[in-house]
């Protein structure tokens, strides 16, 4: 099994927002930005320690504190298998 490339990575990521921009959730303004980055990163518990910010490892710590247990790239799949951010929510609560 291949590695992806940075291009196949970027491309992957493009149709990623594509598809955010057209669900209907966060089309309508379901999902607002309400916290700065730095807010963010505190709140998930993550410290870079200098180095550049992993977005896909604070999305995950960030999905944990919601108390889901899928990570960011579960996400990304499954909004790119036509599902919906609200639909990948719901089947990834913790059940504990």
């Amino acid at each position: 099994m291949s590695v992806p490339c940075k291009n196949d990575k970027q491309a992957r990521f493009k149709q990623f927002l594509q598809r955010l921009s057209e669900d209907k959730d966060v089309g309508r303004g379901a999902v607002k930005p309400t916290h700065s980055l730095s807010e963010l990163l505190l709140f998930a518990g993550y410290n870079p320690n200098g180095e550049a910010i992993d977005m896909a490892r604070l999305v995950t710590l960030l999905l944990r504190t919601q108390g889901l247990e899928g990570c960011s790239e579960q996400m990304v799949e499954h909004v790119l298998n036509g599902g919906s951010i609200e639909g990948f929510f719901l089947t990834n609560e913790c059940k504990s």
